[in-house]
Protein backbone atom coordinates (compact mmCIF):
# COMPACT_ATOMS: atom_id res chain seq x y z
CA UNK A 1 0.00 0.00 0.00
CA UNK A 2 1.18 3.51 -0.81
CA UNK A 3 -0.08 6.94 0.20
CA UNK A 4 -1.39 9.60 -2.16
CA UNK A 5 -1.10 13.03 -0.58
CA UNK A 6 -0.74 16.73 -1.19
CA UNK A 7 1.95 18.97 0.30
CA UNK A 8 1.10 22.50 1.42
CA UNK A 9 3.09 25.26 3.12
CA UNK A 10 6.01 27.57 2.67
CA UNK A 11 9.68 26.84 3.29
CA UNK A 12 11.64 29.24 5.47
CA UNK A 13 15.34 28.88 4.67
CA UNK A 14 16.99 25.79 3.22
CA UNK A 15 16.93 23.57 6.33
CA UNK A 16 13.92 21.43 5.33
CA UNK A 17 14.04 21.83 1.56
CA UNK A 18 15.73 18.49 0.89
CA UNK A 19 13.24 16.65 3.14
CA UNK A 20 10.19 18.11 1.36
CA UNK A 21 11.79 17.79 -2.07
CA UNK A 22 12.43 14.06 -1.57
CA UNK A 23 8.91 13.09 -0.42
CA UNK A 24 7.96 11.41 -3.76
CA UNK A 25 10.91 9.03 -3.20
CA UNK A 26 9.75 7.91 0.25
CA UNK A 27 8.94 4.16 0.42
CA UNK A 28 5.33 4.86 1.43
CA UNK A 29 4.67 7.49 -1.24
CA UNK A 30 2.39 6.94 -4.20
CA UNK A 31 1.28 10.11 -6.00
CA UNK A 32 2.53 13.31 -4.33
CA UNK A 33 1.10 16.68 -5.38
CA UNK A 34 2.66 19.99 -4.35
CA UNK A 35 0.58 23.10 -3.82
CA UNK A 36 1.53 25.99 -6.12
CA UNK A 37 3.10 28.07 -3.35
CA UNK A 38 5.46 25.30 -2.26
CA UNK A 39 6.09 23.95 -5.76
CA UNK A 40 7.42 27.34 -6.86
CA UNK A 41 10.03 27.24 -4.10
CA UNK A 42 11.06 23.71 -5.04
CA UNK A 43 11.02 24.21 -8.80
CA UNK A 44 8.31 21.56 -9.26
CA UNK A 45 4.96 21.43 -11.04
CA UNK A 46 2.26 22.81 -8.78
CA UNK A 47 -1.48 22.53 -8.21
CA UNK A 48 -3.96 25.03 -6.84
CA UNK A 49 -6.29 24.12 -3.96
CA UNK A 50 -9.25 23.35 -6.19
CA UNK A 51 -7.12 20.76 -7.99
CA UNK A 52 -5.91 19.23 -4.73
CA UNK A 53 -9.46 19.07 -3.40
CA UNK A 54 -10.60 17.23 -6.53
CA UNK A 55 -7.96 14.52 -6.13
CA UNK A 56 -8.41 11.29 -4.16
CA UNK A 57 -5.88 11.99 -1.40
CA UNK A 58 -5.25 10.19 1.86
CA UNK A 59 -4.33 13.54 3.43
CA UNK A 60 -2.66 16.89 2.83
CA UNK A 61 0.68 17.40 4.55
CA UNK A 62 0.87 20.91 6.04
CA UNK A 63 4.49 22.02 6.44
CA UNK A 64 4.86 24.95 8.83
CA UNK A 65 3.22 26.02 12.08
CA UNK A 66 -0.32 26.45 13.34
CA UNK A 67 -0.90 29.40 11.00
CA UNK A 68 -0.15 27.21 8.00
CA UNK A 69 -2.66 24.60 9.15
CA UNK A 70 -5.35 27.20 9.82
CA UNK A 71 -4.80 28.72 6.38
CA UNK A 72 -5.10 25.28 4.77
CA UNK A 73 -8.29 24.46 6.71
CA UNK A 74 -9.86 27.60 5.26
CA UNK A 75 -9.62 25.89 1.87
CA UNK A 76 -10.09 22.15 2.37
CA UNK A 77 -12.15 19.50 4.16
CA UNK A 78 -9.55 16.77 3.64
CA UNK A 79 -7.54 15.12 6.41
CA UNK A 80 -4.58 17.28 7.42
CA UNK A 81 -1.26 16.01 8.73
CA UNK A 82 0.66 18.86 10.34
CA UNK A 83 4.48 18.77 10.42
CA UNK A 84 5.91 21.54 12.60
CA UNK A 85 8.64 23.86 11.36
CA UNK A 86 7.40 26.75 13.48
CA UNK A 87 7.56 27.45 17.22
CA UNK A 88 4.76 25.94 19.31
CA UNK A 89 2.98 23.82 16.71
CA UNK A 90 0.00 22.98 18.94
CA UNK A 91 -2.05 21.71 15.99
CA UNK A 92 0.76 19.75 14.37
CA UNK A 93 1.20 16.00 14.77
CA UNK A 94 5.01 15.85 14.74
CA UNK A 95 8.19 17.82 14.21
CA UNK A 96 9.53 17.90 10.65
CA UNK A 97 12.53 15.77 11.67
CA UNK A 98 10.17 12.84 12.34
CA UNK A 99 8.40 12.93 8.98
CA UNK A 100 9.73 9.48 8.02
CA UNK A 101 8.21 8.00 11.20
CA UNK A 102 4.90 9.81 10.60
CA UNK A 103 4.48 8.55 7.03
CA UNK A 104 5.26 4.98 8.09
CA UNK A 105 2.69 5.18 10.89
CA UNK A 106 -0.01 6.48 8.54
CA UNK A 107 0.85 3.81 5.98
CA UNK A 108 0.32 0.99 8.48
CA UNK A 109 -2.82 2.58 9.93
CA UNK A 110 -1.26 3.49 13.26
CA UNK A 111 -3.13 6.81 13.62
CA UNK A 112 -6.60 8.27 14.15
CA UNK A 113 -8.52 11.17 12.64
CA UNK A 114 -9.25 13.84 15.25
CA UNK A 115 -12.37 15.72 14.13
CA UNK A 116 -12.92 19.22 15.53
CA UNK A 117 -16.00 21.42 15.21
CA UNK A 118 -15.69 24.65 13.24
CA UNK A 119 -17.36 28.04 13.55
CA UNK A 120 -19.39 29.52 10.69
CA UNK A 121 -19.40 33.32 10.35
CA UNK A 122 -22.27 35.17 8.63
CA UNK A 123 -22.44 38.94 8.11
CA UNK A 124 -25.67 40.51 6.83
CA UNK A 125 -26.88 37.09 5.72
CA UNK A 126 -23.72 36.35 3.70
CA UNK A 127 -21.36 33.53 4.63
CA UNK A 128 -17.92 35.06 5.15
CA UNK A 129 -15.99 31.95 6.13
CA UNK A 130 -15.37 29.26 8.70
CA UNK A 131 -12.95 29.11 11.62
CA UNK A 132 -11.11 26.22 13.18
CA UNK A 133 -9.83 28.46 16.00
CA UNK A 134 -11.72 31.71 16.38
CA UNK A 135 -13.33 34.84 15.01
CA UNK A 136 -12.03 38.08 16.53
CA UNK A 137 -13.71 41.48 16.41
CA UNK A 138 -11.48 44.35 17.50
CA UNK A 139 -11.16 48.09 17.13
CA UNK A 140 -9.54 49.41 14.00
CA UNK A 141 -7.34 51.76 16.05
CA UNK A 142 -5.23 50.89 19.09
CA UNK A 143 -6.63 51.84 22.53
CA UNK A 144 -10.13 52.57 21.21
CA UNK A 145 -13.05 50.71 22.82
CA UNK A 146 -16.33 49.60 21.30
CA UNK A 147 -19.72 48.74 22.77
CA UNK A 148 -20.65 45.09 22.19
CA UNK A 149 -24.07 43.48 22.55
CA UNK A 150 -24.02 39.67 22.56
CA UNK A 151 -27.13 37.55 22.04
CA UNK A 152 -27.93 33.85 22.04
CA UNK A 153 -30.57 33.90 19.34
CA UNK A 154 -33.03 36.55 20.70
CA UNK A 155 -31.83 36.46 24.32
CA UNK A 156 -29.21 39.01 25.36
CA UNK A 157 -26.21 37.39 27.10
CA UNK A 158 -24.28 40.53 27.93
CA UNK A 159 -23.58 44.12 26.93
CA UNK A 160 -20.22 45.77 27.58
CA UNK A 161 -17.45 48.05 26.38
CA UNK A 162 -14.15 46.40 25.48
CA UNK A 163 -11.21 46.47 23.08
CA UNK A 164 -12.67 43.49 21.26
CA UNK A 165 -14.47 40.17 21.36
CA UNK A 166 -13.44 36.57 20.58
CA UNK A 167 -15.82 33.78 19.61
CA UNK A 168 -13.81 30.57 19.82
CA UNK A 169 -14.14 26.85 19.21
CA UNK A 170 -12.71 24.34 21.73
CA UNK A 171 -9.67 24.06 19.44
CA UNK A 172 -9.17 27.82 19.61
CA UNK A 173 -9.63 27.85 23.40
CA UNK A 174 -5.90 27.13 23.78
CA UNK A 175 -4.97 30.11 21.59
CA UNK A 176 -5.99 33.79 21.62
CA UNK A 177 -9.05 33.08 23.78
CA UNK A 178 -6.87 31.54 26.49
CA UNK A 179 -4.47 34.49 26.39
CA UNK A 180 -7.45 36.86 26.82
CA UNK A 181 -8.57 35.02 29.96
CA UNK A 182 -10.90 32.39 28.54
CA UNK A 183 -11.11 28.78 29.77
CA UNK A 184 -9.46 25.80 28.08
CA UNK A 185 -12.19 23.56 26.62
CA UNK A 186 -11.71 19.84 26.02
CA UNK A 187 -12.02 19.37 22.22
CA UNK A 188 -14.64 16.63 22.71
CA UNK A 189 -17.03 19.21 24.22
CA UNK A 190 -19.46 20.76 21.73
CA UNK A 191 -19.34 24.37 22.89
CA UNK A 192 -18.22 27.82 21.83
CA UNK A 193 -16.47 30.35 24.06
CA UNK A 194 -17.27 34.07 24.05
CA UNK A 195 -14.34 36.05 25.46
CA UNK A 196 -14.31 39.86 25.85
CA UNK A 197 -10.89 41.42 25.20
CA UNK A 198 -9.88 43.87 27.96
CA UNK A 199 -13.42 44.77 29.07
CA UNK A 200 -13.93 47.99 30.97
CA UNK A 201 -15.92 46.46 33.88
CA UNK A 202 -14.67 43.80 36.32
CA UNK A 203 -17.98 41.92 36.17
CA UNK A 204 -17.62 41.09 32.47
CA UNK A 205 -16.45 37.48 32.11
CA UNK A 206 -16.20 34.83 29.35
CA UNK A 207 -19.19 32.61 28.56
CA UNK A 208 -19.24 28.99 27.41
CA UNK A 209 -22.32 28.41 25.23
CA UNK A 210 -23.83 25.42 23.37
CA UNK A 211 -23.25 25.11 19.62
CA UNK A 212 -26.89 24.43 18.72
CA UNK A 213 -27.99 28.05 19.21
CA UNK A 214 -26.86 30.98 17.07
CA UNK A 215 -24.65 33.65 18.61
CA UNK A 216 -25.42 37.17 17.43
CA UNK A 217 -23.17 40.19 17.99
CA UNK A 218 -23.83 43.91 17.49
CA UNK A 219 -21.04 46.48 17.59
CA UNK A 220 -23.04 49.50 18.68
CA UNK A 221 -20.83 52.53 17.98
CA UNK A 222 -22.34 54.55 15.15
CA UNK A 223 -19.88 55.90 12.62
CA UNK A 224 -16.98 53.88 14.05
CA UNK A 225 -15.69 50.83 12.21
CA UNK A 226 -14.11 47.68 13.58
CA UNK A 227 -12.30 44.71 12.08
CA UNK A 228 -13.15 41.02 12.11
CA UNK A 229 -10.38 38.45 11.60
CA UNK A 230 -11.04 34.75 10.97
CA UNK A 231 -8.31 32.39 12.20
CA UNK A 232 -5.75 35.15 11.67
CA UNK A 233 -6.26 34.76 7.90
CA UNK A 234 -9.31 36.58 6.51
CA UNK A 235 -10.10 40.17 7.50
CA UNK A 236 -13.31 42.22 7.12
CA UNK A 237 -14.44 45.70 8.13
CA UNK A 238 -17.41 45.82 10.49
CA UNK A 239 -19.79 48.75 11.00
CA UNK A 240 -22.55 49.42 13.52
CA UNK A 241 -25.13 48.53 10.87
CA UNK A 242 -23.82 45.01 10.32
CA UNK A 243 -25.66 41.95 11.61
CA UNK A 244 -23.11 39.34 12.70
CA UNK A 245 -23.99 35.76 13.57
CA UNK A 246 -21.94 32.70 14.47
CA UNK A 247 -23.06 29.09 14.37
CA UNK A 248 -21.84 25.54 13.90
CA UNK A 249 -20.22 24.79 10.54
CA UNK A 250 -21.56 21.92 8.47
CA UNK A 251 -18.21 20.09 8.31
CA UNK A 252 -15.46 19.45 10.83
CA UNK A 253 -11.74 20.08 10.64
CA UNK A 254 -9.95 16.72 10.41
CA UNK A 255 -6.47 16.23 11.81
CA UNK A 256 -4.35 13.10 11.50
CA UNK A 257 -3.00 12.44 14.99
CA UNK A 258 -0.89 9.85 16.77
CA UNK A 259 -1.73 10.62 20.41
CA UNK A 260 -5.09 10.96 22.17
CA UNK A 261 -4.08 12.62 25.44
CA UNK A 262 -5.20 16.25 25.05
CA UNK A 263 -4.11 17.18 28.58
CA UNK A 264 -0.65 15.72 28.10
CA UNK A 265 -0.33 17.87 24.99
CA UNK A 266 -1.22 20.96 26.99
CA UNK A 267 1.54 20.13 29.46
CA UNK A 268 4.07 19.65 26.66
CA UNK A 269 3.16 22.71 24.61
CA UNK A 270 1.70 25.31 26.98
CA UNK A 271 3.20 24.78 30.44
CA UNK A 272 6.58 26.37 31.09
CA UNK A 273 8.78 24.29 33.36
Amino acid sequence: MTLNFGVYGRLKGEANKDVIDSLPDHPTAGDVFYHDMLAEQLGKDGHDMSELNDKDLDFILAVGGDGTILRLLQETDKNVLGMNTGRVGFLTAMEIGRIDEALKKVNRGDYFVDERIKLKVIINGELKGECTNEAVIHTESIAKMRHFEVFQEDKEIDSFRADGLIVSTPTGSTCYAMSAGGPIIDPTVDAFVIVPISPYKLAVKPFVVPVDKDICVKVDDKGKSSLMVLDGQKKFKISSKDEISFNLADKNAKFISFEKDFYDRIKKKLVWR
